[in-house]
């Protein structure tokens, strides 16, 4: 009666329209101090970094269900986003409708549905009075555009394709409050939701120890017990009550713009820290990344996975591009709006080409920069004294072959697409240009694996290779930084490593990844057929 009393006073506070309204299996709702203030943030817009089981996606639903039982912002429309329909039209039915039979009130509340409704329409809309929760899948952009909304609430994000949050963004442009609400288990470093709560204030919950009053933010190293298998003061080794009253505090107070939440597990009531404790010692790359992510709400890349600004500037060596004296190169291009193009010095080896590419050395870089057109990079050829060059194939498919046949032998296309070990080569005739098909995990595997031990050769001012330098670091540096290396599960539940760059440019990723191979029709001079790869990672000699 209580709660019932204030949701009446303010119905503006969607806590407490939550616990005058729901229940859950017939009892109350259990009281979450982290989560009431996280509801009653009214910002416009605010990222959850979360774990799995913590509340949050159930308090996304309660937003939703009191924004439209209420009206908010007059039309009480909201725009409730997974990443698939199929996933939604799961949810709607195991979370949403049964939050709904469970409240009479919400019962008495919900629309009759008009008749001869179909099942799936009866799924993806939930009307009241004031408003309603239209529930959408990220995979058709069609119904993403087909909203005009109060608030946008997008759970899972980092399963989510490229350029939803930018329709999100149109979806709430014509209400007089519009909100963004954007919760995800997190993946990756620098990506997805954790590229939002990098750019948010970075809130964390410090929680007060019952027993020396301490106030903490609760970390895995300082406040897991692991025989006791408690959560424990870092400091008194008291047992935490994670149901205190806490506070959430802002690590980047600067960046307003965005509120940003990290929840982790170990603030969940219903956290088993046995289990947490069993997965955390687990030593597959997997269930290492399974662990970081799901119980400890945090980002992970198995080591080896990715590149560091350190790990690139270990790679400098004491030269200036503008020392280059006429020594043969071989030069890598991808396309796309503009040409990025990659040219490094042959290295004299007998081994390079016999599918040694991973030991190979890199022989040193003398251009990296953009270019406009194809008629640029005739020049660029002959500038180089190029030996070798590899053209990404897409998307300009017509431009890319008619400069391939132009310089027959010494230009070859390369894509992307083979499963089996190793790359394929094939030879072109007078009307086809040769092609290089590429094992795409395997090539970037040996790629970083040069960033990462050094020998990947860039000049003293690499900093600023690329342009558009910022923080410090060009365009170059922030490409090759894009890629991460992750296993995940395939459709057969097979476990798959994947490099994936989250939506962002890597341009000059690709374009060193094919200056690399260069190297490599060199030393088969031609020669097509399969090639086994040898000195790449462990990891890719173990199949991950």
């Amino acid at each position: 009666m209580l709660w019932r009393e204030k949701s009446k006073r303010d119905p503006n506070d969607p806590y407490a329209w939550t616990r005058a309204h729901r229940t859950l299996s017939g009892h109350e709702l259990l009281h979450l101090p982290s989560i009431a203030d996280i509801m009653r943030d009214d910002h416009k817009f605010i990222v959850i970094q979360k774990a799995a089981q913590t509340g949050a996606t159930e308090m996304a639903i309660n937003l939703a269900l009191w924004a439209a039982d209420t009206g908010y912002a007059d039309r009480g429309n909201v725009f409730f986003v997974m990443p698939t329909q199929n996933q939604m039209d799961d949810f709607a039915q195991a979370r949403v409708d049964r939050a709904i039979e469970e409240s009479g009130y919400l019962r008495r509340r919900l629309q009759p549905e008009p008749p001869r409704r179909k099942g799936a329409d009866r799924l993806r809309l939930k009307r009241f009075p004031k408003g309603a929760i239209y529930m959408r899948g990220a995979d058709s952009q069609r119904q993403l555009a087909s909203v005009a909304a109060d608030i946008v609430i997008l759970d899972e994000f980092d399963q989510m394709n490229e350029g939803v949050l930018e329709l999100a963004r149109k979806r709430i442009a014509s209400s007089r409050c519009g909100r963004l609400f954007i919760l995800s288990t997190p993946r990756y470093p620098e990506a997805g939701i954790n590229e939002l709560f990098r750019q948010s204030d970075q809130r964390r919950y410090l929680l007060p120890c019952p027993s020396c009053a301490l106030e903490q933010v609760l970390s895995w190293e300082e406040n897991v017990d692991l025989e006791r298998a408690l959560v424990v003061c870092h400091s008194c080794e008291a047992p935490m009550d994670v149901l205190a009253q806490g506070r959430w505090e802002a690590t980047a107070p600067g960046n307003e713009r965005v509120h940003g939440y990290h929840l982790s597990r170990l603030y969940s009531p219903w956290a088993n820290i046995r289990e947490m404790i069993e997965a955390s010692e687990a030593t597959t790359p997997f269930a290492v990344q399974e662990f970081q992510n799901s119980d400890l709400g945090e980002p992970f890349v198995p080591p080896g996975g990715s590149t560091s600004i350190d790990e690139i500037d270990r790679c400098r060596a004491e030269y200036d591009l503008d020392e280059y004296a006429g020594e043969p190169c071989f030069m890598g291009v991808d396309v796309g709006l503009k040409l990025h193009v990659i040219v490094r010095e042959v290295i004299d080896r007998p081994d390079i080409g016999g599918g040694r590419y991973g030991e190979a050395p890199s022989g040193r870089l003398w251009f990296a920069a953009e270019v406009d057109s194809f008629e640029e990079l005739h020049g660029l050829l002959e500038r180089f004294n190029v030996e070798y060059c590899l053209i990404d194939a897409l998307p300009d498919q017509h431009s890319a072959r008619q400069f391939s046949l132009h310089y027959r032998r010494r230009v070859w296309l390369a894509q992307y697409g083979r499963q089996q070990p190793g790359h394929e080569r094939k030879k072109g005739s007078h009307r086809e240009p040769d092609r290089y098909v590429i094992n795409r995990t395997e090539a970037l595997d040996a790629l970083y694996q040069r960033f990462n031990d050094g020998s990947a050769i860039l000049p003293r001012k690499a900093r600023r290779l690329g342009g558009r330098v910022k923080a410090g670091i060009g365009e170059y540096y922030r490409e090759v930084l894009v890629p991460k290396r992750t296993l995940e599960r395939d459709h057969e539940g097979n476990l798959a490593a994947r490099w994936v760059d989250a939506g962002k440019d890597d341009h000059y990723a690709h374009a060193e990844l094919y200056c690399m191979l260069a190297a490599e029709i060199k030393g088969s001079n031609g020669r097509s057929g399969c090639i086994e790869l040898v000195g790449t990672s462990a990891a890719t000699r173990a199949g991950i």
